[in-house]
């Protein structure tokens, strides 16, 4: 009987594997960490649209908490007397407002602010509002952001 050569003229060793191994644990290694990074960037991007997103909301609420003061006024030409300090919800967010009142002439000054907070963004806004003592007419003569300090 006759022995037949080998197809091949390869001899297998015990070791021929370990760089095979070694080379699929490097590039295993790159596409984690590269899928990891992607996750990070994709959480900061989103994070930062939130923040966005809950600045207009304080902004929102500040304002609307402006606008609420002036319809008490018109309502109530005697509303904050005394310096009114009360809170004020739109839809979960928050707005503290301080309202005072000085008398010039024939009409009420209020001075009104509000600070909107969304979260943990704050806005806040001085508003300065004019009302007739006589026929209850309710002026918003100016209206600014201010720093929280």
């Amino acid at each position: 009987m006759k022995i037949q050569a080998p197809i091949s003229n390869h001899v297998l060793r015990h070791n021929s594997g370990q760089a095979t191994l070694s080379f699929i644990i490097l590039v295993s290694g790159l596409i984690l960490e590269i899928a990891i990074a992607g996750s990070f960037v994709t959480y900061f991007l989103s994070s930062s649209g939130l923040g966005e997103r809950l600045y207009v909301r304080a902004l929102t609420v500040a304002q609307s908490s402006i606008r609420d003061v002036q319809i008490h006024i018109v309502r109530d030409k005697d509303f904050g007397a005394s310096t009114l300090s009360y809170p004020f919800s739109l839809n979960g967010d928050t707005s503290n407002v301080t309202v005072s009142r000085v008398t010039s002439g024939s009409s009420y000054i209020y001075s009104v602010t509000a600070i909107g907070v969304a979260g943990t963004r704050q806005r806040k806004f001085v508003a300065i509002i004019a009302a007739d003592q006589i026929t209850g007419l309710a002026d918003l003569q100016s209206l600014s952001e201010q720093t929280i300090q």
